[in-house]
């Protein structure tokens, strides 16, 4: 899957250096929100069993979070009917996971949560193969690359309902991923001729982290944007 979006990736700017010769260039610049979460492939039918459940690791939870985008890019018309638009944007994620918790000593079960809430900043490169299905409508598709800046996790752990101060952490998430990838999908209505909507989803295809801790997590988002190009 990697070596796919690789090669993906070269094709797209391969494709922008020809089209530069067929058609003058648009900019814009577009602003929107990342609905994003994590998603743990172990339990996800898209990956076809790709990662393997461990055994004695319970699902987590997750929740979606609302988190901010912005860029700037390039369009160029390929043929009468396809577009591609290369998008640099920065791109907010995060997510909240809650796993229960069970302590056990000779004589006594108990019962918590651990809850964890992650935040990342990346700086994306989205070459995007826009279709226009008419002047208004586009199917788009395409591999997104990006490069983390900043990232942070908090972790909470409660057990029968007493914070485990121990246990806390506030801080960059371990052994994380610089780099993530993956594909997008979507779809642009244009308002006018130069301003347009933009619904696109976003599945991540490398882990967050490399740490071996029973889970795989990999992005996923629901993005809407607002996009006007000059």
């Amino acid at each position: 899957m990697k070596k796919l979006l690789l090669l993906l990736f070269i094709s797209s700017l391969a494709l922008t250096s020809d089209a530069q010769n067929l058609s003058v260039p648009h900019y814009g610049i577009k602003v929107g929100l990342n609905y994003s979460n994590l998603n743990f492939t172990q339990y996800n039918y898209l990956f076809f069993g790709l990662a393997e459940r461990t055994d004695g690791y319970a699902k987590p939870t997750t929740t979606y979070t609302y988190e901010s985008k912005v860029g700037a890019y390039i369009d160029l018309k390929l043929s009468a009917n396809w577009h591609l638009c290369n998008t640099v944007s920065f791109s907010s994620m995060g997510s909240i996971t809650n796993l229960d918790q069970t302590w056990e000593t000779d004589t006594l079960r108990t019962y918590g949560n651990k809850k964890e809430t992650y935040f990342m900043d990346y700086i994306t490169l989205d070459p995007t193969f826009k279709y226009y299905v008419n002047d208004r409508f586009t199917l788009n598709i395409g591999p997104s690359v990006a490069y983390l800046i900043t990232n942070n996790v908090k972790r909470v752990v409660t057990e029968e309902g007493v914070e485990r101060i121990q246990e806390a952490y506030d801080g960059e998430i371990v052994e994380v991923n610089d780099i993530d990838a993956g594909l997008n999908i979507g779809i642009s209505v244009y308002l006018t001729d130069h301003l347009y909507i933009e619904l696109n989803r976003y599945i991540g295809m490398i882990g967050l982290e490399n740490q071996d801790d029973g889970y795989n997590k990999t992005l996923q988002a629901t993005s809407f944007s607002l996009g006007y190009t000059f």
